[in-house]
Order: structure tokens, then sequence, then C-alpha cells
């Protein structure tokens, strides 16, 4: 071969090298132009969606608040989950270029955690009648009924603020390997999660999550918004069910004014006077604590935003925790679960306007 002819062949590798480089480098540019492209599109869809969902949570503070002011006016601040303008469903409704779901559910209307402790000097020690009453409603919603002991043990352990088992159901800092006992109220009910012997199939199905909340000492229960569960849990040691049919009854009439009203019939009257004192100290018939959760959906994908409210009689209305939520399960319905389940008297919006 002469030299002419190698120095051809030479030259031939070299142009199909950098013509492979070309190519190379052009899938390149455009595989990343188009990531960079579809990313972009994500985050404003996602942008996009977040901001929907920021507007339909002011609505609904808006109601909230408009809701408050009404009740001032009249002179009678209650809470309930028939009469008041926020306690609606919104179903899907189109929205420019997206669909708009939501609900409002009155939190105090659910049974605080919290209340397993109580605040004595510098400390948080546990309270037996509140244990109990968990107790009570977690073998209500448990799909096993017999964990609801150990369940309520541990978590009583885990807000109080001493290192001892106090019971031989309970678990401190020794049982816990990776992790602390918090010591101290809690800021949100999915905390129960991190007791050793909570397990996934323990929520069962819904709406387990939605008889329960967090909330600071002291706070009192909604009985006009409160299910049967959580009301039957609270009275457990009391009343029992003659006073949860009682409180229904009453509710069904309308909204329950007066706390001092329903402990002077029977058979809240036949309660000791410590009794009834502590019930008036435990319960109310409105609320200041909210959560407003909005579902957002557009072609791109759906947002869930679960933001919580306190709505003082006295102060200003403000958020106290927004987060994106996984959406693993329907929207809970307005005020609280199981409310009036049986005749079905939770009003809806349909279409977008309000029912009069």
């Amino acid at each position: 071969m002469s030299g002419h002819q190698r120095q051809r062949g030479a030259a031939l590798v070299i142009v199909l090298m950098m013509f492979a480089i070309v190519v190379t480098l052009s899938v390149e540019v455009l595989y990343r132009q188009d990531h960079f492209r579809t990313r972009t599109a994500n985050l404003l869809s996602w942008d996009e969606r977040y901001q929907y969902a920021m507007a339909a949570e002011a609505l609904a503070i808006r109601a909230l608040i408009d809701d408050l002011e009404n009740d001032q006016q009249s002179g009678t601040l209650t809470d309930d989950c028939v009469s008041d303008r926020w306690a609606v469903n919104l179903p899907p409704t189109p929205y420019e270029s997206a669909f708009l779901s939501a609900s409002v559910q009155d939190l105090q209307g659910r049974f605080n955690i919290n209340w397993l402790i109580r605040a004595e000097a510098d400390e948080f020690v546990r309270d037996p009648e509140a244990r109990l009453q968990l107790e009570q409603l977690l073998a209500r919603v448990l799909p096993q009924p017999n964990r609801a002991a150990v369940l309520s043990m541990e978590l009583a352990d885990w807000l109080d603020s001493n290192n001892l088992v106090d019971d031989v159901d309970g678990a401190e800092d020794a049982e816990y390997r990776y992790q602390r006992t918090a010591n101290t109220p809690v800021l949100h009910e999915s905390e129960m999660r991190a007791l050793r012997s909570f397990t996934l199939e323990d929520t069962g199905a819904d709406p387990f999550w939605g008889f329960f909340t967090a909330l600071p000492l002291g706070t009192r229960l909604n009985i006009n918004t409160a299910p049967e569960p959580v009301l039957s849990a609270v009275f457990s040691d009391t009343v029992a069910e003659p006073g949860v049919q009682l409180v229904m009854q009453l509710r069904e009439e309308g909204a329950i004014e007066s706390v001092d009203a329903v402990l002077a019939q029977a058979p809240f009257s036949a309660l000791t006077a410590d009794q009834r004192s502590a019930l008036s100290n435990r319960l109310d018939v409105r609320s200041d604590y909210f959560q407003v959760m909005v579902d957002v959906r557009t072609d791109q994908g759906l947002t869930r935003l679960a933001t919580r409210i306190v709505r003082p009689a006295d102060g200003e209305t403000a958020v106290f925790s927004r987060q994106l939520v996984p959406v693993l399960a329907p929207l809970e319905p307005a005020c609280n679960p199981l409310y009036n389940q049986a005749d079905n008297t939770t009003p809806v919006i349909e279409s977008g306007v309000e029912p009069e």
C-alpha cells in the first residue's frame, strides 16, 4: 500500500471519529434540552397547582372569619357541622385550567392526644383517665381492638416527662433503638407512627386519622362537631352511652349553645360536682382550630395541600401549619368523619354553588 493510500485511510478514520463525536454530542445536547424542558414544565405545573391551592385556602380562611363575625353579631358563638357555611364539601369544580376540591375539618371535634398528659410544675405527667378514654377510642377504630391498650400505654409514655415505664405495656427511651421519646406535647397526631408497636395495619381503612389531633394542652372538645366514637370515648368513664345519646339528640334539634345547659340535664346532672367541673373544663360548643384540605388536579398531575388554622374568638386568624401531603386516600369529608353519617345532612356544594 502506498503512502498516499495510507494517508487517505487515516483521514477517513479521523472523519468517522469526528462524525461520531459530533453525533454523540448532538444527542446529549438534545437529551439534556428535552430533560430541561420537561423539568421546567413540571415545575411550572406544580407551582400552578400550588398557587391554586393557596387561593382556595385563602377563601376557606375568609369563610371561617365570616362565620365567626356572624356569630359575634348574633351573640351566639357556636360551630357545628350543619348550619355553618364552612362545613361543606366542594366537589371537583373547574377553575381556569384546573379542577379544585376542598373541605374544612374541625380539629376540636377530634380526640386530642395531648390530653394524655397535664402540666404540673415543670413536668408533664400522664392523665390516667384520658389514657383510658384513648384506649376506648382505639378499641373502636383499630382493625385489631386488642391492641388498643398497648398503643395507649406507649403513647402516654411517649408524652410524659419521666423515663419510667408506668405499665407493662408501656415503652420509654430504652425500648427505642434509634430515637428518644418526646417527653412533651406533640405537634401532630402522625407522631403516633413513631410508637414502638404502631404498624401500618393499625390505621386500617379511612378515616382512622380523622378521629385524632394534636393541639395545645387545655384545648377543649367541641361537642357540636365531635363524631360519636369520640364522644363515646370521652364520656366512657362518666355518663357513657346515655350521655352520648343526649348530645346526639340535642344536635339534631340545632347547634348546642351552652355546655352548662347540657350538664344540667340527666344523666350529667347525676354526676358529682367534681365530675361536672372536669367535663365543663373539657367540653365546648365552638372551635379555634381547623384544617383546610385542597386537591388541585390538572392534566399534569394532582396536588394536595393540608393547612391548619387557628381562629381565636378575640385574636387574629393565622396559619400554624401548612404542608403538601401525598394523595393516598380520598379528600377528608367536611367537618369531621362520620358526623351525621346516618342521615347524611352534611351539605355539599354542587358545581361551585352553595346550597341555600
